[in-house]
């Protein structure tokens, strides 16, 4: 019987020369969100990396699940992230996804600035996972605009929580905080699992809490309403909190967002508007891991 073998890709370096290899003797199988460019006799699963339910349903019934990340990998029109980020996503999504499908083995390819991180979150869930000998080197490099069948932006930026915080209590913070940005000009209102935002009387975001989707590491919203939303049957866009298991890192995303705004006019006003709030964000959770350090008894000088 065949082995059902998952390639994180097939159209990069990487993933070419694995399915050229293992053609013969395995099932190949791998994700995209574009499958129909994709070659060969590899069974794709039309999805998206980035999206630990699409893992879930990619990964199910596969033995060998083999994990690189191309930093050139297609994902969204806008990319406001680092490779290291993108990469920390991916890997937690391919980790879970592995555990719930019960794979037997993880196969990581090494050879990036980011493979001690990497290993370790593959490592913090229980599928074995074993480490190629030979590094295939590739640089930490991510194209920040990709050619993309739509105006989608995915954002992605990094911080550290308190240590004695839930994720709730870190997703609710950011919600709360916001009121005190912009000198009092945003506004926001979180009314059971609907969180909504303002600017002065103008409603731009509603975002709703998928409950299905939450856990102790993970909270997600979609965005489902409000001016700045572009509305649509096949809108996948969502927000998302996540703390890497084992970890103080937390990991705000915005995904498969789609702006109202002519994508010019987006990216020099909305877009530059988002990364300076995610940027102040991340001095706020600092001194707040800080005020939360010293209420533990925890002595640490705060630094820039």
């Amino acid at each position: 019987m065949s082995t059902n073998v998952f390639l994180t890709g097939t159209n990069g370096y990487i993933g070419k020369n694995l399915y050229e290899t293992l053609k013969d003797s395995a099932t190949i199988y791998s994700i995209s969100k574009y499958p129909e460019q994709s070659q060969g006799d590899v069974q794709y699963f039309k999805g998206d990396l980035f999206s630990l339910n699409d893992m879930i349903e990619a990964l199910k019934d596969i033995d060998v699940a083999i994990y690189f990340l191309d930093p050139t990998k297609r994902s969204n029109k806008l990319n406001d992230a680092t490779f290291k980020d993108m990469n920390a996503i991916s890997a937690d999504n391919f980790a879970r996804a592995a555990e719930i499908n019960d794979v037997k083995e993880i196969i990581y390819i090494s050879g990036t600035l980011e493979d001690t991180e990497t290993i370790n979150i593959l490592k913090s869930y229980k599928v074995p996972v074993r480490i190629s000998d030979t590094k295939v080197r590739r640089p930490g490099i991510l194209a920040q605009t990709q050619s993309s069948k739509t105006d989608d932006v995915r954002s992605i930026q990094r911080t550290l929580m308190p240590h004695s915080w839930s994720i709730e209590q870190a997703a609710n913070h950011y919600f709360e905080w916001l009121n005190t940005t912009f000198f009092k000009f945003v506004k926001t209102t979180q009314s059971d699992d609907v969180v909504r935002i303002y600017f002065g009387s103008q409603h731009l975001l509603t975002l709703t809490k998928d409950t299905d989707k939450c856990d102790e590491y993970r909270l997600v919203y979609k965005i489902n309403g409000g001016k700045m939303h572009y509305a649509h049957e096949n809108s996948r866009a969502r927000m998302e909190f996540r703390r890497l298991k084992g970890t103080d890192v937390l990991i705000i995303a915005l995904h498969d967002y789609e702006p109202t705004l002519p994508w010019l006019l987006y990216m020099v006003t909305q877009a530059p508007i988002h990364h300076l709030t995610m940027k102040i964000f991340d001095v706020e959770m600092r001194i707040e891991r800080f005020s939360d350090d010293a209420a533990n008894g925890v002595k640490k000088t705060y630094t820039k």
